[in-house]
């Protein structure tokens, strides 16, 4: 048995296009069809709340306006609407467009939106954040509420400086409260905003979670790497629970790219899926056209495609080293067993795919071989495949994946693509499929990708089971995921995330019947507390967290330093200055 910790996966929490993604309910609205009606009604109630079509009125409801409805009748009679208020679509102008740039100018009308009617910033005192800011702020919260267990327990647990936060966007804060506004402000005939520049910066979603909703003093950081920026900080947190430096770590991402700046900049690069070419792919596919572009299908990962969509999206995992889930009773959702991250070498292209993403596959799966055996990771896994919807990545990466399902006998590996269904959130695309992932373990579902009727015929997946459907198995069958990036710039990265029955195989091979036993009992009442967050949620009573100059420590008066640690005001344990 490896004598390293586990980093274990043991709260998840965020918002995308497919809604909150704590008690799985983004995930459950991909796989909706697949769903019995209790389970489709709770995420068409978790929407509507969403979306501000309804609202509780003690143990009644009414709809926005006033009326007096009936639940469930309600949501039954309405649930295409408030679906198609959900996921890539028509993008909403008023919202995102108001001077008429991306509609009118760039013509490129899908996109992944947050819910229609869903505001983050009503929630709390956004004081002018950037979008992704706002999410952020839902976001961690929403991760918070799902770890089921008191983030002031957690802390009396460990020292100060054994929590560490990872986090943040690949582009940055380019709304007009961020870099935007900053960069427009003499063009428009106004001033910059003193907020512009600190809060554009890549790395301010890590700083929002460290200083108005943890108050942490922990390391901090974000590791950029484009499309798999993501993937890039879970290696971080990974590596920090490994070594010992941190006994729980936050990963995240943050971004809110539908901008005109960032579509424009897309568009320039021949990669975003516009109006044009997909009336022109319609065409093609002789598909209907009297009605112009069919936005739901903008993404069409493996099959004949144009391009890619824009998403927004904001996912947090809570990461905890394993002793230290075991004695508070964190539930496990899994346990991230191996990242990898490698460039391409010589490029000709700064934006052309190479050859970095096959390095980063082979060594996920290989060190999935070494934990589960060859038999599991042949018939018990999956893909996550990156799945931008281009011509370039359809070949490429399906080449990728098909040489190592080759090499390792694997004769159909499952996989799908969730940016069919989202479009492509940038930093946090890959939390999108981690949160998606954990999903299939819940449920036994693999989202399949909807707006693919047909494989593409220069796409290699002779060892490959490219899901057009979604499949379904027993909850438990999977051992393991694997999920998938490629960024341009030559930033790859890949991750194998075990599913929690294997996640508990390692755990009982390395902790006492009796210690596994305390565990579970433990366990109970914190999925309980988790019930509870979605319970509330569904109502509308977010776990929004957000500190403003509170309990902040002041150098002069509140620290106190000795030669062996530091003693901080309001925290329990010292720091210890002679630990290795």
């Amino acid at each position: 048995m490896n004598s390293k910790s586990l980093a274990l996966i043991t709260g998840f929490g965020g918002i995308n296009s497919a809604g909150r993604s704590s008690s799985h309910l983004s995930y459950k609205n991909l796989i909706y069809n697949s769903l019995n009606e209790k389970e489709q009604l709770e995420v068409l109630q978790d929407l509507a709340v969403l979306q501000g079509k309804i609202e509780p009125l003690g143990r009644a409801w009414e709809t926005i306006s006033g009326d007096n409805i009936d639940l469930k009748n309600y949501l039954l009679e309405n649930a295409a609407l408030i679906r198609k208020d959900t996921m890539v679509r028509k993008l909403d102008s008023d919202t995102y467009d108001k001077d008429g740039v991306i509609l009118d100018q760039i013509k490129a009308s899908a996109a992944g939106q947050l819910p229609s009617g869903f505001d983050p910033s009503s929630l709390y005192p956004a004081r002018q954040h950037p979008k992704a800011l706002q999410m952020t702020v839902f976001g961690m919260g929403d991760a918070l509420g799902q770890l089921g267990i008191n983030w002031k327990t957690v802390m009396d647990k460990i020292s100060p400086d054994e929590v560490a936060v990872f986090s943040g966007a690949a582009i940055g804060q380019l709304d007009s409260y961020g870099f935007g506004g900053l960069m427009q402000s003499r063009i428009k005939g106004s001033r910059a905003s003193s907020k512009n520049l600190a809060l554009g910066l890549v790395e301010m979603s890590a700083d929002f979670i460290n200083a108005y909703i943890l108050g942490s003093v922990g390391r901090t950081g974000h590791s950029v790497g484009a499309c798999a920026t993501f993937l890039y900080n879970l290696q971080m947190g990974k590596e920090a629970i490994e070594s010992g430096s941190a006994k729980v770590v936050v990963v995240g991402g943050a971004e809110a790219p539908i901008t005109p700046e960032i579509v424009d900049g897309f568009y320039a690069m021949s990669a975003l899926s516009d109006d044009k070419r997909m009336i022109e792919l319609q065409a093609q596919n002789n598909e209907d056209i009297t009605n112009g572009p069919i936005q739901e299908k903008a993404c069409r990962p493996f099959g004949n495609n144009v391009g890619m969509v824009l998403g927004e999206s904001a996912q947090f995992v809570i990461l905890m080293e394993d002793s230290l889930a075991l004695d508070l009773g964190a539930k496990i959702y899994g346990a991230v067993a191996s990242v990898s991250s490698h460039s391409d070498g010589f490029k000709s292209s700064i934006s052309g795919p190479g050859i970095g993403n096959y390095i980063t596959v082979a060594k996920c799966v290989s060190e999935a071989e070494k934990i589960l055996g060859l038999k599991k990771v042949r018939n018990n896994s999956f893909v996550h495949a990156h799945g931008t919807g281009t011509p370039a990545n359809r070949t490429t990466e399906s080449h990728i994946l098909d040489e190592i399902a080759s090499t390792f006998g694997i004769k159909s590996w499952p996989v799908t693509g969730i940016k069919s269904y989202l479009g492509h959130s940038m930093a946090p695309a890959s939390g999108d499929q981690l949160v998606a992932a954990l999903g299939t373990w819940n449920k036994g579902v693999i989202p399949g990708i909807h707006s693919t009727e047909a494989i593409a015929d220069d796409v290699f997946n002779e060892n490959l089971d490219i899901l057009l459907e979604n499949k379904v198995e027993e909850k438990n069958y999977y051992s393991a995921a694997f999920l998938n990036a490629k960024g341009f710039g030559g930033n790859n990265a890949s991750a194998m995330i075990l599913s929690p029955d294997e996640s508990e195989n390692l755990l009982e091979q390395k902790y006492s019947r009796s210690k596994m036993a305390s565990y579970l009992s433990k366990a109970q009442e914190t999925m309980q507390k988790s019930s509870l967050h979605n319970k509330q949620s569904l109502k509308g009573n977010y776990n929004v967290v957000y500190k403003f100059n509170e309990n902040v420590l002041q150098g002069e008066t509140d620290v106190k330093i000795e030669r062996g640690k530091i003693k901080l005001k309001s925290f329990k344990n010292t720091i210890n200055l002679k630990r290795k």
